[in-house]
């Protein structure tokens, strides 16, 4: 029996639509942590709170700023995923969560939201490293999420 023509297409339409899972993913991800992490350092507490500067910095910002920042590992994630086929669902899931929290350090907040002296080194280790209570269970979060919605990769059953 001869190739089906539209095995090509399927495959595309698959990545394609496996890709955008990640980007929602990655940006509701990086969103929850711009608003968790404003409500922790500006009230003391867990909360949610859209970070803003007043005519600078406002939610569309923090959209935008969270979707670049997603963008930046999509292209990787694919390439993980094409390699992931032949490799086990644990090697995809940690590429997934090395790539959700390069996304939570580039992404939102900026900086400028608490304060306009920060360094690059103060942003890392304040904003990002010293937050590992938020950090990590959102990066955990994330993974899980994309595994319960089936998302393992190009060579996942069911799909």
């Amino acid at each position: 029996m001869p190739p089906s023509s539209f095995a090509p297409a399927s495959n595309i339409a698959r990545t394609a639509l496996q890709a955008c899972l990640d980007l929602l993913v990655l940006l509701a991800t990086s969103i929850t942590f711009a608003c968790v992490l404003t409500a922790q350092l500006q009230t003391e507490r867990i909360g949610w709170v859209w970070p803003s500067i007043p005519y600078d910095y406002t939610r569309g910002d923090v959209w935008i700023h969270a979707l670049l920042a997603s963008l930046v590992v999509i292209p990787v994630l694919m390439l993980c995923r094409r390699q992931g086929a032949r490799r086990s669902p644990r090697w995809q899931d940690l590429a997934f969560a090395l790539s959700t929290l390069l996304v939570l350090r580039l992404g939102p907040p900026d900086a400028q939201v608490f304060g306009t002296t920060w360094t690059t080194w103060e942003i890392t280790a304040g904003l990002f490293l010293l937050q590992w209570p938020i950090v990590v269970p959102l990066t955990v979060a994330a993974v899980m999420l994309r595994r319960l919605l089936g998302w393992r990769g190009a060579g996942a059953e069911g799909f």
